[in-house]
């Protein structure tokens, strides 16, 4: 007997009649977690994984009526595939989902609502223009920010669950690249979206 993933036994209640709607990582807002895509669980995710899950979104929140903003085609597979092996790294994909989300805020396709909306960009942080952060960049950085927000009548929760210096730095040499930064919002973003 085939064993049923999470996905596709929340999938299969969403088109049994009388039964609840629920909400899956499918049609929930923003971008998808790495286990979503990563259907056979061998760590990476190849071409095939995700545009089949590109698709069951789509098929999903139509389905649902849900919003389709910036779903009515899937993003391609080689802007997330940043070493051309043909297989995405959970790196790869948070940062291709990132770089995806600046486009669509820049490009106005990103409406005034939803995750995202209001996440600084590296050069924010980075005071010095050196194209790293250090502790120090990133604590006066985010203290102006949240002194600007709070002024601007911003309701300032979750400050709390903001991503220490150390998580950020994930090779722990005392510097975070924009790599880094790019992988630890997308973590966050996907967090928050849970």
């Amino acid at each position: 007997m085939k064993k049923l993933n999470k996905t596709m036994v929340l999938g299969i209640m969403l088109v049994i009649p009388g039964w609840v709607t629920a909400q899956t990582p499918l049609t929930q807002p923003g971008p998808l977690p790495f286990q979503t895509f990563d259907v056979d669980g061998n760590g990476s995710i190849s071409r095939q994984e995700f545009e089949t899950v590109h698709a069951q979104r789509r098929s999903a929140r139509t389905n649902q009526g849900g919003p389709m903003r910036g779903q009515a085609t899937s993003p391609k597979f080689q802007y997330f595939d940043s070493n051309d092996d043909g297989q995405l790294s959970q790196k790869e994909l948070l940062s291709g989902q990132h770089n995806r989300m600046l486009m669509m805020k820049q490009s106005g396709k990103r409406g005034g609502r939803g995750m995202g909306r209001n996440m600084p960009a590296f050069g924010d942080f980075d005071l010095n223009q050196d194209g790293v952060l250090v502790q120090e960049e990133l604590d006066q950085a985010r203290a102006k920010r949240i002194t600007e927000r709070a002024s601007q009548g911003y309701l300032m929760r979750n400050l709390g669950n903001a991503p220490t210096f150390s998580s950020i730095d994930r090779d722990r040499d005392g510097q975070v690249t924009a790599d880094e930064f790019a992988a630890a919002q997308a973590a966050h973003r996907q967090q928050r979206n849970r």
